[in-house]
């Protein structure tokens, strides 16, 4: 009953016109294409199988489930006909599949806590014991946790010659064999060599390519005690791509790669919240933190010497090999100084394995209390952190090369060549909010309170500089809803109305500046960026069901970092009716 299979399959056909043919042959070669439904020139299925695991049929593993999902596809694709036609070019046809795995446990540890005689007399609703109610809330606090794990891998293969019968087979050559067409990811370029299924045409320039990427998310939350919920989330997600020019060269009279090269992305939840709350100084922008990256190059650049046997002594204090402008050594600087670790102890693996958690937290308890339930409907406090660590494009390195089980090729500079060549690694932090506060009176007045923080690091591994924007903004917002309104002041005072009328404003205070540092220059320059202020007043009435009037004003100030852009003053202010036929 858990298992599910579905298999979609398509192919497209086309019935050739013969060329400088009399009439009669004519006819007779168009119905011999319908009789067998024309030339096949693309074929494509797909296979999903889903299936969840019966752990939660096991005795005190009820509260496990396990979602799994088998996914395969498979396109084959003829040559065009253009070249089909001359006997000069064998270019062969492509083929292509896919492979997915998806795995989603939920992990439900409510119903694991019930299986516990003391948890349920805890929970009782005549159990006055506030001590063992509090224990026992602590003790299961963490509520549940929901995960997703999926692995996307595929292969495009050019210079195929065999053709497609029934489910992307050959049925004469046996090509390209049942577990190619269902989504096995082994590399068919040996069997297909043997068999003599891939062209040798020395025209052939279509990339043979593997791709794989990576998603793993984990969320669960926690509520250790009454009306305070944490939400924990972390993610991981990384992909590789591998291409070449694979094709038989005369020369060697074999199969060849050409230009392989692997390129990928890689980002990861992390924690750099021990420097968050860093200043920089407000005379030249210099940073501390800057600073601290700069000194802990000769450490990094010492640590990676020593477990290198191909470095061979030092200079300026900087391992052989290992300068200030190497690669390994700027990322690794640059990650302790900006995360709050020590440059001895950082670890030096420039794809962490372990997703760090996110989190969100809100707190609606604080109406529980008899003085402030008197007046306020509901308090919401709410406060969250996201950083996240990415790597924004790399490539392998075709002259990288290992001896002793270390690299010993050196780029231009005399630095060590890295396994993979960065072009920028960023750290990401916000607070959203750092902190907020939602209120709602019984008198129908709404307020609310947002403090937002953020800051972006954009180390660019070409230049070691560092492009750091930072964003604070705070916002505030009030509204207030009545039935029956009276003025309370003037000639109005008297007037009272009756139907629906909804005030709100919203006001922000931003600063955003972007300042960019570079190695061994002691003063920073302030790229971009502007302090703005915005206020957003409005008034809607409700004459009745049909017609509803609404004025309103908005208003920005924005005053710029750099000399590029003037101060700029907005405002936008009316009304508005609406009448609504039925």
């Amino acid at each position: 009953r858990s298992l599910q299979l579905d298999l979609n399959a398509t192919n497209y056909s086309i019935i050739d016109e013969p060329e400088g043919r009399i009439n009669g042959m004519v006819r007779d070669t168009i119905w011999e294409n319908l009789k067998r439904l024309g030339r096949t020139t693309d074929y494509s299925h797909t296979l999903n199988v889903t299936y969840n695991l019966p752990i939660n049929k096991i005795p005190g593993l009820e509260w496990v489930n396990i979602a799994t999902r088998y996914g395969a596809g498979f396109n084959w694709k003829t040559e065009p006909l253009l070249t089909l036609r001359d006997p000069n070019l064998d270019l062969g046809n492509t083929i292509q599949n896919s492979r997915i795995w998806q795995i989603n446990p939920t992990l439900t540890f409510t119903s694991l806590y019930n299986k516990f005689k003391f948890v349920r007399k805890a929970n009782e609703a005549g159990n006055t014991n506030k001590l063992t109610k509090t224990l026992v809330t602590a003790l299961t606090s963490l509520k549940n946790i929901n995960g997703a794990y999926t692995r996307t891998q595929g292969i495009f293969l050019p210079g195929y010659l065999p053709k497609t019968n029934i489910l992307g087979q050959d049925l004469d050559l046996n090509a390209p064999g049942l577990d190619f067409v269902f989504g096995s990811q082994s590399d068919i370029r040996g069997r297909a060599i043997r068999n003599g299924w891939i062209t040798r045409d020395s025209l052939l320039n279509q990339l043979y390519v593997t791709t794989y990427k990576e998603d793993l998310n984990l969320r669960g939350i926690l509520e250790p005690i009454k009306s305070l919920r944490i939400e924990l989330t972390s993610i991981r997600s990384r992909s590789f791509n591998y291409s070449t020019t694979f094709k038989f060269l005369a020369d060697s009279n074999s199969f060849e790669n050409l230009s392989p090269i692997t390129t990928g992305d890689f980002s990861i939840s992390y924690f750099s919240l021990a420097t968050a709350f860093s200043k920089e100084n407000k005379s030249n922008n210099s940073s501390n933190l800057f600073r601290e990256f700069e000194n802990n190059r000769a450490i990094i650049s010492n640590r990676l010497g020593q477990g290198n046997p191909n470095s061979n002594g030092s200079t300026a204090g900087f391992s052989e090999g290992y300068g200030k402008n190497s690669q390994d050594v700027i990322i690794a600087s640059f990650l302790a100084a900006y995360t709050g670790k020590d440059a001895r102890t950082v670890a030096l693996n420039k794809f962490p394995k372990i997703p760090i958690p996110n989190w969100r937290v809100t707190y609606n308890g604080l109406t529980n209390f008899a003085f402030i339930n008197d007046v306020f409907s509901s308090i919401d406090l709410n406060h969250g952190y996201r950083s996240t660590y990415s790597v924004n494009g790399f490539n392998s390195l075709a002259r990288y090369q290992e001896f002793g089980g270390a690299v010993n090729v050196r780029d231009v500079n005399g630095n060590f060549l890295p396994f993979y060549q960065f072009s920028q690694v960023t750290l990401f932090e916000q607070f959203v909010p750092l902190l907020g506060v939602d209120v709602r009176l019984k008198n129908n007045m709404t307020t609310n309170f947002e403090y937002r923080k953020s800051r972006t690091l954009s180390l660019s591994l070409s230049n070691s500089q560092l492009a750091q924007q930072k964003e604070e903004a705070i916002v505030f917002g009030f509204g207030y809803r009545t039935t029956k309104f009276r003025f309370p002041f003037g000639m109005f005072s008297a007037l009272k109305m009756n139907n629906d009328l909804n005030f709100k404003l919203d006001f922000a205070l931003g600063d955003r500046k972007t300042v960019i540092y570079r190695a061994d220059v002691e003063d920073a320059e302030v790229s971009s960026g502007a302090k703005n202020i915005t206020y957003r007043p409005s008034v809607d009435y409700v004459l009745n069901q049909r017609f509803n009037i609404r004025l309103f004003y908005d208003g920005s100030i924005t005053k710029p970092y750099t000399s590029q852009t003037f101060t700029t003053s907005f405002s936008n202010f009316g009304f508005s009716l609406r009448f609504t036929l039925q």
